[in-house]
């Protein structure tokens, strides 16, 4: 089993936590202005995803788990051998199926859903960051 790469984990958890303060900044803004920043909504929404999976893969990695190849699997697995709960993985993969749509333009871009992400997102990422540094202390 390897080891558990704290600083790795500490670095991508400073941009996560980043991330999660500049969509919080949107929150500030109404619908129509949300709308007027939907690229920049987007773009925050997609790396959150990332950055989370990117840490979800070092707690996977130090277990000495099989690397899922989808965010989908990181976040079951996660849960699966790593403690993650039930709701939070749930929640973290339905938000990474967003990712994939606002990246790959699976289908049209529902604005609605954009606007709507905000507090959710800033709330789910924020839960995931503590999680993710509960784990590191215990």
């Amino acid at each position: 089993m390897a080891s558990l790469d704290r600083a790795v984990i500490e670095r991508k958890l400073g941009y996560l936590n980043r991330y999660v303060r500049d969509l919080s900044q949107h929150a500030l803004l109404d619908d129509a202005g949300r709308r007027q920043a939907h690229y920049a909504i987007e773009r925050l929404l997609q790396l959150l995803c990332e950055a989370a999976s990117d840490i979800a893969l070092q707690f996977l990695k130090a277990q000495g788990e099989t690397l899922p190849a989808s965010y989908r699997e990181v976040f079951a697995a996660l849960e699966r051998v790593g403690g993650l709960p039930e709701p939070m993985a749930r929640d973290l993969i339905a938000a990474c199926g967003m990712r994939n749509v606002l990246t790959h333009l699976y289908d049209e871009i529902d604005l609605d859903r954009v606007v709507a992400a905000v507090e959710p997102a800033v709330a789910l990422y924020r839960g995931f960051s503590g999680w993710c540094v509960g784990r590191l202390e215990g």
